[in-house]
């Protein structure tokens, strides 16, 4: 195929130029590029992110009244409503982007349990809900930059946000469901949870022994919770 273009079309026979149409602004008429993809794939995701934080919530509600113990921990715990932001952080692009979605999940599951609570005649709102709004507020951003940092940070830093969902479940098992309660059955539960995170969601030796730092700190935060929540109820 020769690489010269074809001569241009002969004027009409009238002798007028034919006049060329004027340049359009950036996005005018048929001229316009296509839509950025960006917005689409932002929408979408905070959709989804929404989606799944207003069904878990639901789902909870629905759970508490279904589950025997030890599974009702499941839907009564405060680490449990913890992996939604950490897995939807481990989809982030950015550390940043994960803690905001991790936000977003984590209010959108308080709504969505309020909502169905609210609907199969229990009560909602209140002091609790000031108090798992404020948990939403902290945890979710923590856990859902954990999450991300998982996925995108540094090598020698991923480690940390590997082990800390683990060490969520550990801590709570240990404080709240042993020192405080005393459900052996959750406890074991809840231990046997977090030691399979652990290995699973861990890359060897060199990620896993930041859990004798996640550890420690989750532990801390369960006494600031328990005490907490004590003095507000």
């Amino acid at each position: 195929m020769s690489d010269r273009t074809a001569p241009p079309p002969p004027a009409p026979s009238s002798g007028r130029a034919v006049p060329r149409p004027a340049a359009s602004a950036p996005g005018a008429g048929s001229w316009a590029p296509a839509a950025s993809p960006v917005v689409p794939a932002v929408v979408l995701r905070a959709a989804t992110v929404l989606a799944v934080g207003l069904t878990i919530g639901v789902l909870t509600s629905l759970g508490q009244t279904v589950l025997g113990t030890p599974l009702s921990a499941l839907v009564n715990s405060a680490s449990a409503w913890l992996v939604a932001p950490y897995l939807v952080g481990r989809s982030a692009p950015s550390i940043r982007t994960g803690a905001a979605l991790g936000f977003v999940v984590c209010a959108a599951q308080l709504v969505g349990y309020d909502v169905a609570s609210v609907l199969r005649g229990f009560g909602a709102g209140g002091a609790q809900n000031v108090f798992w709004g404020a948990c939403a507020v902290v945890g979710g951003p923590v856990f859902g930059a954990a999450g991300a940092l998982r996925r995108t940070g540094a090598p020698g830093l991923r480690g940390i946000g590997s082990t800390v969902l683990p060490a969520a479940f550990l801590a709570e098992g240990a404080w709240v469901y042993g020192h405080e309660l005393q459900y052996w059955s959750t406890l074991a539960l809840w231990a046997v949870i977090g030691l399979v995170l652990l290995v699973v969601g861990s890359r060897g030796t060199i990620e896993r022994r930041w859990i004798g730092l996640t550890l420690p700190v989750a532990l801390l935060g369960e006494l600031a919770l328990t005490a907490t929540y004590t003095r507000a109820f």
